[in-house]
């Protein structure tokens, strides 16, 4: 069990990293469809009044959140799998 959990978490983490992204691209979608405010409403809002400032904010909101998801997903497979070695 513990060999091949090690291993199965690898595919595992990759997904996990890559859908951190997603979920707040897909809020954008959700809470303009259902009128909820959060970060989605917000730039939506500011996609229709073209609020740059507020865009850019935003999208360095979401660029951070991708490099900060893959960076983590990296230091796990470290961690998960011995005979990856990062330098």
């Amino acid at each position: 069990m513990k060999h091949a959990l090690r291993n199965a978490l690898i595919p595992f983490i990759t997904l996990v990293g890559l859908a951190v992204p997603e979920l707040f691209g897909g809020a954008i979608i959700t809470e303009t469809i259902f009128s909820w405010a959060g970060m989605g409403r917000l730039y939506y809002d500011a996609i229709m009044a073209s609020d740059w400032p507020l865009l850019q904010a935003l999208l360095v909101i979401l660029a951070f959140l991708v490099i900060a998801s893959n960076l983590l997903a990296d230091v796990l497979y470290a961690v998960v799998d011995p005979r990856i070695r990062y330098g």
